[in-house]
């Protein structure tokens, strides 16, 4: 079953990623009329839930499987189902495109089952495991704590979609029935892709020679189960899930229950680097720490200035960062320095579980890729943002700012590298588990 997860999970990075290439010409300079307005956000749904939801959470699945020697079947076959729907619908153009947060739908049918479907598969999986889990939840090897603790987020992930049911309202506004539906399991699902880029950092470290076992640092990072319990409550606690009181909430649970473990997670693995082995792995593990680094450090500092706003003067409400091009420029370095490090352990598992006797100088050519690419598409994107250049917009005519205008085209720099990078990600892996296993 590892290989048939691998494979999935490769699909779905391939078919989002080409709906990536889409999105970005769509907003480029002088390029974006080659592609039909009304497609754009269609593109826009299926990159974000096939390259990052469906290929995070199916990759994860695969290292729980990997990690605890059991295999997912039936988590397998319902999430390939969801797959399959969710790209037929975002390729199609059918339905109606609603470009909320965390989960951005197709008001359809068929993508309402598809969605179902996959995240069944990711729940199923959970309750799988969920034994192995608590006992591997304080032990000191990260693999089984990083895990164990991501299996129970996922539990805490279907509470939180539970309790916000009830409060998704009408469906007479389609966005905001979205938002509050997803807002708050959306945010746990946060903390998991947090956990699992932990599991990342410490594999690629060990990959490279130095191998790390948590003590205390397990306490603190299992902190993060006690977070994710405020999401479960806040659509129960508050009228509406997306209230101004509600995101308050939802962002300082991210600082202090994401960021502050991860932040320390960070320095141990970074004080480890230095005794690494330079290769392949090693190159991944910093792409990656800079590209989370990166869109972090975006996100205090859009956050920062309305956190003082607010303790001067509380009657003047919190705003949040401002929905700028800045925004995405923040979540697709921390969720890219995710997928580089995914692609990494991905040439390993190729290795681990017999489909290439090496790597070819190929994949350390294509991490560079990627890692470069994204690098210059999140520049790009801040920069536009610093300029007030507005996020989810079709098109540059809302601008003749020549500096958006060049951070435009920077971002089309780095989409093209990354999106070419994740390209020959894509067909080295399949090439690879399409061929029969090497001989050992």
């Amino acid at each position: 079953m590892q290989r048939s997860w691998l494979t999935l999970s490769v699909v779905s990075l391939g078919l989002g990623g080409f709906l990536a290439l889409v999105a970005a010409v769509a907003r480029a300079p002088m390029v974006y009329k080659l592609v039909p307005p009304e497609y754009f956000y269609h593109a826009i749904i299926g990159h974000v839930d096939l390259a990052i939801v469906g290929f995070f959470l199916t990759f994860t699945l695969l290292l729980w499987s990997r990690t605890f020697k059991v295999e997912l079947k039936t988590p397998f076959y319902l999430s390939l189902t969801g797959i399959l729907l969710i790209a037929f619908l975002s390729l199609s153009g059918l339905g109606k495109a609603v470009s909320n947060n965390y989960l951005p739908t197709i008001d359809h049918p068929l993508f309402w089952l598809g969605a179902i479907l996959f995240f069944l598969g990711f729940w199923v999986g959970g309750f799988s495991l969920w034994r192995h889990a608590l006992r591997g939840l304080t032990s000191k090897n990260f693999e089984e704590h990083l895990v164990s603790l991501a299996v129970f987020l996922s539990l805490l992930m279907l509470l939180a979609t539970f309790t916000s049911l009830p409060k998704a309202g009408s469906r007479e506004e389609l966005y905001l029935f979205y938002e509050r539906l997803y807002w708050a399991p959306g945010h746990v699902h946060q903390f998991i892709n947090g956990t699992m880029l932990l599991f990342a950092w410490y594999s690629l470290l060990k990959l490279s020679g130095v191998k790390v076992y948590l003590d205390r640092l397990r306490y603190l990072s299992s902190a993060s189960l006690l977070f994710c319990s405020l999401y479960v409550l806040l659509p129960v606690v508050f009228e509406d899930p997306v209230s101004r009181s509600a995101r308050t909430i939802t962002d300082v649970g991210y600082a202090l229950g994401l960021g502050l473990p991860i932040f320390f997670h960070l320095y141990v693995i970074l004080k480890n680097m230095r005794q690494a082995q330079r290769g392949i792995y090693f190159i991944a593990l910093v792409l990656s720490v800079v590209l989370y680094l990166l869109g972090v450090g975006i996100a205090y500092a859009g956050l920062l200035p309305s956190f003082v706003e607010y303790f001067l003067d509380p009657t003047t409400g919190y705003k949040g960062m401002s929905s700028t091009l800045s925004i995405p420029a923040h979540y697709h370095g921390v969720i890219t320095s995710q997928t580089l490090a995914f692609m990494a352990l991905g040439y390993s598992l190729l290795k681990e579980l017999g489909y290439t006797k090496r790597l070819s100088l190929l994949p350390l050519s294509q991490v560079y890729m990627y890692g470069v690419g994204m690098v210059l598409f999140v520049l790009g994107l801040f920069f536009a943002g610093l300029r007030n250049a507005p996020r989810k917009t079709y098109g540059t005519a809302y601008t003749d700012d020549p500096t958006v205008l060049l951070s435009l085209g920077l971002m089309l720099l780095g989409t093209l590298l990354a999106v070419f990078g994740g390209i020959l990600f894509v067909l080295y892996s399949l090439r690879a588990l399409t061929l029969q296993r090497s001989s050992s």
